[in-house]
């Protein structure tokens, strides 16, 4: 994901008034060479709704809801 791309969600996710639970830097198989830069673990319908909206690509993974853009 490129930086203004990672800005742009951190914006729409950080917008919301409901409590999200959310980490940064995850690592994919506990492995910092390869990471998540963003996984959200809890939030609301209308964040997922305007990361969609916004041509986000989101996908579970075992550790959350992985946030990227291709």
């Amino acid at each position: 994901m490129k930086a203004e791309d990672y800005k742009d969600a951190l914006e729409i996710i950080t917008a919301s008034r409901a409590a999200i639970k959310v980490s940064f830097n995850v690592p994919v198989k506990d492995n910092y060479s390869n990471v998540h830069q963003i996984i959200i673990h809890e939030c609301n319908a209308t964040t997922i709704n305007l990361l969609v909206n916004a041509k986000y690509s989101l996908f579970m993974t075992d550790k959350g809801l992985a946030v990227d853009k291709f």
